[in-house]
């Protein structure tokens, strides 16, 4: 049963400690790692949807053992006097002597931190004598970013629970984005409000409080849970915001989450998964966007403030653009229809650059027109090579379609031989069929001729 006696909940703000190895195992999930338990630690295990800590554990140097062993202090204080000068100078045989640099401390990697039991257990990647003293330092980025992660996410929940009275029924700590899962929809606005409500409550610098409550004070408590619990509860209260169950780390007031960001909300089911950043994460990812507007900006010679216009511009052209193209790709396709021999039969048609959109244009003005009774229209994929066979030296896929106005002919037979044999994929009705081929050129044009003839 928890008890919340460990070095994170009394000190969360530690970034290093000292303690001993009471056992170092290898590790049954991970091939080349070490499961090891200390005597006491700051390194957090992973839990309430809070990641594990990371860091290192070194071992001590000969020399600070040798001093540990003899009960001296390790070096001078810093502020001591030093020693007067007569201005006479020391005799050559009482110089003093060089001091040689500090020998490396051997140390390994804390890779996360996971609890066992009652055990909290260190995922590293080298053994540790057990009985060794070690000296422990958090990746400070890491766990700070956590403490202003699952703060926000406090935050933020309880605003959602007071505006809307929904649950938070799930809730994740990736290091890409914070997922918080709620048990009632929201739309963009409504999310818009809850971060401009979250962030009022991080500029307030409000207290975070962390409490142990009796029995009876938590019996008289209202707070969120996800869960019935037992024994010890921890309760962490922001007040006029959120008081929640819940065992993790968390920064000792809003003010230090620095900024709460929403970026994206969408359904789950019967409710809205949010994906939010705080504090430094938040600001990373908003400096990152705001190098990617200027970048846009400058390409465009927009302002800033203009992207969104001159995208929109963008891409008007594009399409008006795009319907020329496509209106020029028809016209010459009806040429080369009203070239083909005036006899009716097979026609097989590749060539590259051509949409699905365009094949069936050509397989249907080749029937119209009656120069074919059946018409197969091919066309490689982006990013093939030259004769169906892309740079890597694999075969290149091509898009068909085919169609037919012959009764006597079942398209969606014949494609599942040709798919069959050309490693293809795709279908439709007996009279037209289209999808893709992986093969080269020559060898799906004369099985078509083969098949279809």
């Amino acid at each position: 049963m928890e008890d919340f006696k460990e070095l994170y909940y009394r000190q969360p703000y530690v970034r290093e400690f000292d303690a001993s190895v009471v056992s170092c195992e290898p590790s049954a999930d991970a091939a080349d790692r070490f499961e090891v338990t200390l005597s006491e630690t700051a390194f957090y295990p992973e839990g309430g949807g809070q990641p594990g800590d990371r860091g290192t554990l070194r071992l001590p140097t000969e020399e600070e053992e040798s001093v540990a062993a003899e009960g001296l202090p390790a070096e001078a204080p810093a502020d001591a006097p030093a020693a007067a000068d007569d201005g006479a100078g020391a005799p050559e045989s009482e110089a003093p002597k060089p001091v040689a640099p500090a020998t490396e401390a051997p140390a390994v990697r804390v890779l996360d931190t996971r609890k066992r039991g009652d055990a909290v257990v260190h995922l590293t990647d080298a053994p540790l004598p057990v009985g060794a003293p070690v000296h422990g330092t958090l990746d400070w980025t890491w766990r700070s970013d956590n403490m202003e992660g699952h703060t926000g996410e406090h935050i933020l929940s309880g605003i959602v629970h007071a505006l809307y009275g929904y649950d938070n029924v799930g809730f994740h700590m990736g290091e890409d984005c914070i997922t918080v899962d709620f048990s009632g929809p929201l739309d963009e606005s409504q999310a818009l409000e809850v971060e401009r409500r979250a962030n009022q409550a991080v500029r307030a610098d409000l207290e975070v409080r962390e409490l142990l409550p009796s029995p009876a004070e938590l019996a008289a408590m209202s707070y969120r849970s996800k869960k019935e619990l037992e024994g010890v509860v921890r309760i962490v209260s922001i007040p006029g915001v959120d008081t929640c169950a819940c065992c993790g780390t968390h920064v000792s007031t809003t003010g230090q989450v620095g900024l709460v960001k929403i970026l994206s909300v969408t359904s789950k089911k019967k409710g809205a998964r949010v994906e939010l950043l705080c504090g430094r994460r938040a600001l990373l990812a908003y400096e990152a966007e705001m190098a990617q507007v200027h970048g846009i900006s400058t390409l465009l010679s927009a302002k800033t403030g203009e992207v969104l216009d001159a995208v929109r511009r963008l891409d008007d052209e594009k399409n008006e653009l795009r319907r020329q193209l496509q209106q020029a790709h028809r016209q010459r396709l009806d040429l080369e229809v009203r070239a083909l021999p005036e006899r009716p039969g097979l026609v097989v048609r590749i060539e590259d650059g051509l949409s699905v959109d365009e094949l069936r244009y050509f397989c249907n003005r080749a029937l119209e027109a009656g120069r074919a009774t059946t018409v197969a229209a091919l066309s490689r994929a982006m990013g093939a090579g030259p004769e169906g066979t892309p740079a890597e030296g694999a075969p290149a896929r091509f898009d068909y379609v085919m169609a037919s106005s012959d009764a006597a002919v079942d398209l969606r037979a014949a494609v599942k031989e040709l798919n069959a044999e050309l490693n293809g994929r795709g279908g439709g009705k007996p009279e037209m069929v289209q999808g893709s081929f992986t093969a080269p050129c020559g060898d799906i044009e004369a099985a078509l001729r083969a098949r279809l003839a």
